[in-house]
């Protein structure tokens, strides 16, 4: 009979549980950064391999997302009905080309990064630039999560909810400006017509 490996098992793991956290990275990476940095102030992780792992998996994660956009985009019959039922798609491509790095860092910022990033993908933003927007705001973004939570493991409880918080303002805010831009957009194009 075979047993499953127990919360104790996992945790004492060795380098395996620096796998484990960037599998759960790529799946959910703010709340798994901070639970790691936790885990790093309670001397069962290091803090330098939580911050490695972090960024590494999130860069993996904004590379399969990017990735996402390109097949998207690839879909010329898929584009082409979008384009078709809305015309402003290819002004806010343009858009998004020209202003990529502020978009891109802004929705990182925000915790709107994959709508940004699939966004990026179908407007051709080139991957140089993309890689390195991402790889300065995985750095500068899991820096702060896990000094966050590195520092604040003891109040941790209060840190999720106000996290929480703070993310859902931030995608109301980012989801206002990319409302706004459109709508500009969208007068300045029947302006020119």
């Amino acid at each position: 009979m075979t047993r499953l490996p127990t919360l104790h098992w996992l945790l004492h793991a060795g380098h395996w549980n620096y796998l484990w956290f960037g599998v759960l990275v790529f799946l959910e990476g703010p709340t798994t950064t901070i639970a790691g940095a936790v885990l790093a102030a309670s001397g069962v992780l290091n803090p330098w391999k939580v911050f490695a792992t972090a960024v590494f998996s999130n860069l993996v994660a904004d590379a399969f997302w990017y990735q996402v956009g390109q097949w998207v985009r690839r879909r010329k019959r898929w584009m082409a009905k979008i384009e078709a039922r809305y015309p402003l798609v290819p002004l806010l491509k343009a858009k998004l080309r020209e202003r990529a790095v502020a978009f891109l860092l802004f929705a990182k910022f925000t915790l709107s990064g994959v709508p940004a990033l699939i966004a990026a993908g179908i407007a051709q933003v080139p991957g140089r630039k993309v890689a390195g927007v991402a790889l300065f705001g995985e750095i500068a973004w899991i820096a702060f999560l896990t000094l966050l939570g590195y520092l604040l493991w003891d109040k941790i409880s209060y840190l999720t909810v106000g996290l929480r918080v703070a993310a859902f303002v931030g995608f109301l805010v980012f989801a206002y400006v990319v409302v706004r831009a459109a709508r500009k957009a969208m007068h300045d194009m029947l302006k020119t017509s």
